[in-house]
């Protein structure tokens, strides 16, 4: 498959488009079926490979060897059923399995990154990813274009790709590869995830979901058509102040959800205060409300980038009163309030903020 560190660049440009709050809180969704087996992973490597094969769970838990001999590698590992693995032959052969037991047992080629043998689950999963690594093939020469219109292009029809694998998938636990190990969830809408996320379907209870499920819950706090969430956080100078005071005056508000240390939040703020010197006077007022724990980190970036709006926080990161209201787990987001005090909208950024409030504010 593609050159390893390529997938991490992809993977690393996927995260950078926002910053995703960390879960420490321990798994306790039930799997699909919570016995552990002994699961056969045989293969044949090509030319250049390593004399061991690189084995690791995902979630990522630590690598583990196994040796090659004459080209050729056995070895049995006892794991949770549909348990994600990855295996990598040192010369840029990469492949993704799923623990099944129809039959527990893989074989694979590197040599065209295929499975010999294996359930059917799996190689339909080998399959999905052949396809997305070609495109990925074709994206690796632009990935440094000044023009970026290729890249984007490809790395569009990556994410419909995606998708698609998903809403074809909902009778199997090939979803939460993308969903949660791919953390897809971040990227998606309200409306798409509603599509996926129900209790019937296969995956539903795979204990790596939980923390999709939260994603989901969460954005239900912020779904357009309900009343705001009042909150009381202090300014830069410790006084404190209700959204109150600021939203349900016959004004616009939009709560810019941000923090000193996202870079894609500083990489906005540009766009930000263009909205503001053009809207600022029509009826539009923005709160940045910071996701920050170090005052003067909050206080430094709100002088350095010049950010003449308001700005509250209670310094408590993804503990922020805010973010748990709203439901916030990745920032930026964003979340426009009419003039009566109803959320009109969420997650708009660059465009189709900007076409937003043009459609609002005449």
């Amino acid at each position: 498959m593609i050159n390893r560190a390529f997938i991490y660049i992809a993977l690393f440009a996927i995260a950078a488009a926002s910053c995703h709050r960390q879960d420490a809180q321990k798994h306790v969704f039930t799997p699909m079926q919570c016995d552990s087996i002994d699961f056969v992973i045989e293969g044949t490597v090509g030319v250049g490979a390593d004399d061991s094969i690189y084995f690791d769970e995902r979630p990522y838990t630590g690598t583990q060897q196994y040796p090659v001999t004459d080209g050729h590698f056995s070895f049995t590992v006892r794991q949770p059923l549909y348990k994600f693995l990855q295996i990598e032959d040192g010369n840029d052969g990469w492949m993704l399995i799923i623990v099944d037991n129809q039959p527990a047992r893989v074989v694979v080629d590197f040599n065209t990154n295929t499975f010999v043998e294996g359930s059917d689950l799996n190689k339909r999963f080998n399959r999905y990813q052949l396809t997305e690594d070609s495109i990925y093939h074709l994206m690796e020469p632009h990935q440094f274009d000044e023009d970026q219109t290729i890249y984007n292009t490809l790395n569009k029809q990556v994410e419909e790709f995606e998708w698609q694998t998903i809403i074809e998938n909902l009778d199997n636990v090939i979803p939460v590869y993308y969903l949660a190990l791919l953390n897809q969830c971040y990227e998606m809408s309200y409306e798409q995830l509603k599509e996926c996320m129900k209790q019937e379907y296969a995956f539903a209870s795979h204990p790596e979901m939980e923390r999709v499920w939260k994603v989901y819950w969460e954005m239900q706090k912020r779904l357009p058509g309900q009343k705001y969430h009042n909150l009381e956080l202090a300014d830069t100078e410790g006084n404190m102040h209700k959204l109150s005071e600021y939203i349900g005056h016959g004004n616009y508000v939009l709560l810019d959800f941000w923090a000193s240390w996202c870079g894609p939040c500083i990489g906005s703020m540009s766009m930000m205060k263009e909205l503001y010197n053009k809207y600022s006077d029509q009826g539009l007022q923005i709160i940045g409300l910071s996701l920050d724990s170090d005052h003067d980190a909050w206080v430094n970036a709100i002088k350095r980038h010049n950010l003449p709006w308001i700005h509250l926080s209670d310094l408590k990161g993804w503990e922020s009163a805010a973010s748990v209201a709203y439901g916030v787990r990745a920032i930026p987001e964003t979340v426009i309030i009419s003039p009566k005090g109803k959320i009109i909208a969420t997650g708009l950024r660059d465009d189709e903020l900007k076409a937003k409030l043009e459609e609002i504010i005449k």
